[in-house]
């Protein structure tokens, strides 16, 4: 079992007020995080993300590493900045990076860009409970070109729960057999519902001590 830092799962536990409305629009693009310079040296199991009182928690489903690029230097896209969530630790992993959120929320959207020449397929499937449990709500999907991200522009892809329905988490990845995981990702956008109901805060911590589980 997979078991995060102890200062992750107590800032989890912590109080997250909702400085926020329903409705609004949070944008992660990890620009105020420490960048890592070797995007394939995996150095985090977890990333706790917050904004305005909503947190979100990024895992990737097996425990497998991860890293923030720091992209200084390269040519990638102007709107991404110079940082960028990477599985590049290992992208042969038939995994997924899990996102769970600590409110409800109406819609997700990620953009993708692909390592070099192969034909990718991004993909988002949306959960009703923490950690990619619960009912399924359903999946979007991108196609990626054959060139690098520093030719192709990135791929949006975005999910939007039907109309009266909120979910607590996602499965996200892009790649194809056998580099399952071989894509940057950025400029994660939620559209957020409504505030949690009671003890939503502490699943969301108890499902960051359960680390890579998952039902399917």
């Amino acid at each position: 079992m997979t078991r995060l830092p102890a200062v992750v799962c107590v800032a989890l536990l912590g109080s997250f007020a909702a400085g926020f409305a329903a409705g609004d629009t949070i944008r992660f693009d990890f620009e105020n995080l420490s960048g890592n310079p070797n995007r394939s040296a995996g150095d985090k199991t977890a990333l706790l993300l917050t904004h305005d009182g909503f947190a979100a928690l990024i895992k990737r489903t097996s425990g497998e590493k991860f890293t923030v690029w720091d992209s200084s230097g390269e040519t990638v896209p102007a709107p991404w900045g110079a940082k960028h969530l990477s599985p590049t630790f290992n992208y042969f992993m038939d995994d997924y990076f899990v996102m769970s959120f600590s409110h409800p929320v109406a819609a997700v959207s990620i953009e993708f860009g692909d390592f070099g020449q192969d034909q990718d397929t991004a993909e988002i499937h949306a959960y009703a409970d923490l950690d990619g449990t619960g009912d399924h709500l359903g999946s979007a999907f991108g196609f990626m070109g054959l060139s690098d991200i520093s030719v192709d522009p990135p791929t949006l892809v975005e999910f939007a729960a039907p109309s009266g329905q909120t979910f607590s988490s996602v499965l996200f990845r892009a790649g194809a057999n056998p580099f399952f995981q071989s894509a940057f990702m950025d400029n994660i956008v939620i559209r957020t519902d409504h505030a949690p109901a009671p003890g939503t805060l502490a699943a969301l911590g108890l499902a960051a001590l359960a680390g890579g589980r998952r039902r399917r």
